[in-house]
């Protein structure tokens, strides 16, 4: 028995699982891949054992997700989730260059920069498209220290809150995008990807090309292979 889930912001994968697990308390609740809490789309929850089994096979299934970033936003998480400092940048023309305007805290943690910062130009959607098609099929990408990725049994997120950065790389599939907005400093993209391809990944790389800030602003599983979350 397979459930398919419309996994809102905020709620843990495993949130997810607890509450099926209250339902069918008897039975062997699985999901078939995390979301992390910011990220909303389909979780495919499988109920029994005999539905479980097949959840291994969802996982090496390819994906398609609806992604945004903000070139004008930079966290340490390179997301909006468990950020302890962010950039924000007030873009302005001609000169390459910045200047920061103001700081404050937040909640008694969370450090806040705002900058003018000056750009020459802001990139085009030409010079965006032959960056992106560079990936396809596949491409060699950086994996981003924030991810669940595990290195000697421990999540990379949890490394790099220690302040640990492995550096590691991976050859990741991308089948295709479509650029479904693009009005600077936000861009947003449909991607699908293959198994173990990590969409930090691809915005972290593109950061690289074109040497803006960035963090991950939306982040929503549309498909997991056949299953379709409408």
């Amino acid at each position: 028995m397979f459930f398919l889930v419309n996994k809102p912001q905020w709620v843990t994968s495993y949130d997810v699982v607890d509450k099926f697990k209250r339902i069918f308390y008897w039975e062997k609740i699985w999901h078939s891949g995390t979301l992390d809490p910011m990220a909303t789309g389909l979780l495919i929850i499988a109920i029994k054992r005999e539905s479980t089994k097949h959840l291994g096979k969802l996982l090496w299934m390819d994906k398609t997700y609806i992604t945004e970033i903000d070139f004008s936003i930079l966290t340490d998480t390179w997301d909006m989730d468990y950020y302890d400092t962010m950039e924000k940048y007030n873009f302005k023309s001609r000169l390459d260059w910045k200047k920061i305007i103001k700081e404050e805290i937040v909640n008694n943690r969370k450090k806040i920069k705002y900058y003018d910062f000056w750009l020459k130009s802001n990139p085009d959607l030409f010079e965006i498209k032959k960056k992106l098609d560079l990936l396809i099929p596949e491409f060699e990408l950086p994996l981003t220290m924030f991810s669940a990725k595990k290195k000697d049994w421990k999540k990379l997120y949890e490394l790099a809150r220690q302040g640990i950065d492995l550096k590691l790389q991976q050859i990741m599939k991308v089948n295709s995008y479509e650029i479904l907005d693009y009005n600077f400093p936000k861009l947003k993209l449909k991607l699908n990807v293959g198994s173990g391809t990590y969409i930090r990944s691809i915005w972290y790389w593109l950061w690289k090309q074109l040497w803006l800030g960035w963090t991950l602003t939306m982040l929503h599983r549309e498909s997991i292979w056949s299953f379709k979350l409408k």
